[in-house]
């Protein structure tokens, strides 16, 4: 007996999400990856002016003066930049293997 093929069968489309009307070449998502909230660096921006700034050095460099550690590494930190931790790193060459047999 010869079965003919069921009308409601579709050409499978090449796309590996299956989706039919996925087009080539137009993105999924137009309008991009969605904002976030404010980054504590934009809310300080916002909120602390460069007078506050200069008030802020000034008494941390009052503090430093007068042996205050966390105003001294404060300083440091912004003056140098932060420490660069490294690693070093040997390679052994592993002892020779014998196989006896």
């Amino acid at each position: 007996m010869n079965e003919t093929p069921s009308p409601k069968l579709v050409k499978q489309t090449k796309n590996k999400g299956g989706n039919p009307n996925w087009k080539k070449g137009k993105s999924g998502n137009p309008n991009g990856r969605p904002k976030k909230g404010f980054a504590v660096a934009e809310m300080i921006e916002a909120k602390v002016t460069d007078k506050d700034w200069e008030d802020i050095l000034a008494k941390a460099v009052e503090q430093a003066k007068a042996g205050d550690k966390g105003a001294r590494d404060f300083l440091a930190n912004r003056k140098d930049g932060l420490p660069i931790a490294t690693t070093h790193i040997t390679k052994h060459e592993p002892d020779e293997v014998r196989v006896i047999g």
